[in-house]
């Protein structure tokens, strides 16, 4: 993956995180539920089993993702999934959702740093 690539992407995960973190927030999720251990485990975890299943099939998965719809509509249900969530009384999804792209955040700085993706040698 290129630098632009991945600086579009970081990009992307930090404003749909931003958006789905101040929208919770206006709804009324308190700060609580985003400072769950558990939670932000299972928003990692959940990031890194996406990530593996996604690498091994990485030419299918980057041609996808090049489409503006694929990402559009990614971050749009990761937004309205969250609202659902937030407007029923299922904090906990939105704080794995945003804990899953906190951790996609990280995992983009150590590619762009090492040049590297960790999570390769897994899958």
């Amino acid at each position: 993956m290129g630098r632009r690539q991945l600086s579009r992407d970081g990009l992307l995960a930090a404003a749909t995180c931003m958006t789905l973190l101040l929208g919770a927030r206006s709804m009324g999720v308190g700060w609580a539920v985003f400072a769950k251990p558990l939670l932000a485990g299972v928003g990692c975890a959940g990031m890194v089993v996406i990530e593996v299943v996604l690498l091994r099939y990485p030419e299918q998965t980057r041609r996808l993702w090049e489409r503006r719809v694929v990402r559009v509509t990614s971050v749009l249900g990761v937004l309205v999934g969250g609202a659902v969530a937030a407007s029923v009384g299922a904090v906990w999804v939105v704080a794995v959702l945003v804990w899953g792209l906190v951790a996609y955040l990280g995992l983009v700085v150590i590619v762009a740093v090492s040049g590297r993706n960790p999570l390769a040698r897994v899958g």
